[in-house]
């Protein structure tokens, strides 16, 4: 008997044979829907610290980042609780900016003309002010960048040289960004 990566199974064998090919993923239906649960589930518990042994640091808070600036964050005296929640919502943005690039039925580019962002949205500003802009601000432009840039890691969108989004190439782009300052 052949498995689906055409492997012999053998016929005592009481669970089902799902044997597949060395670096080949199994992307059944049920899989998919298996690792769709699975991380719906996790993003809910992402950043959870109800019976967790996790470091207190490393907890989401609401945090008022309105009044907040980029001074507030390390390497300033007492900027630690500030930096951890400004990360961890910051990755929160990213983390549903990723999951929403998998989801076929989100658009590619949510299109407006230049005049349209101008006049439609209360915060969109394309001038550079003279004054430092508060960390709520700059999590509102992170929001609104992704929002109406082109999503080039969807599974629709087609160009010669995009292959789409690579997670673990995501994952080494924020480590070197973390460790080479000078990028």
């Amino acid at each position: 008997m052949l498995g689906s990566g055409n492997q012999a199974c053998s016929p005592t064998h009481a669970a089902p044979c799902n044997t597949i090919g060395f670096l080949q993923k199994n992307n059944s239906l049920g899989e998919e829907g298996r690792l769709a649960g699975s991380l719906s589930e996790r993003q809910k518990n992402l950043f959870s610290c109800v019976n967790s042994d996790r470091d207190a640091r490393f907890c989401r808070t609401e945090t008022d980042f309105s009044n907040m600036f980029a001074r507030d964050l390390l390497p300033a005296k007492n900027g630690e609780e500030a930096t951890m929640q400004f990360l961890l919502e910051l990755v929160d943005i990213l983390t549903n900016y990723v999951r929403k690039s998998f989801d076929r039925s989100t658009k590619v580019l949510d299109f407006h003309h230049p005049h349209q962002l101008l006049e439609g949205m209360e915060g969109f500003n394309l001038e550079l002010s003279d004054q430092p802009e508060s960390l709520e601000q700059i999590l509102v432009d992170c929001r609104d960048t992704l929002k109406y840039g082109v999503r080039t890691g969807h599974p629709r969108f087609f160009n010669q040289l995009s292959t789409g989004l690579d997670i673990i190439g995501l994952a080494g782009e924020w480590l070197t960004s973390t460790a080479n300052t000078n990028m």
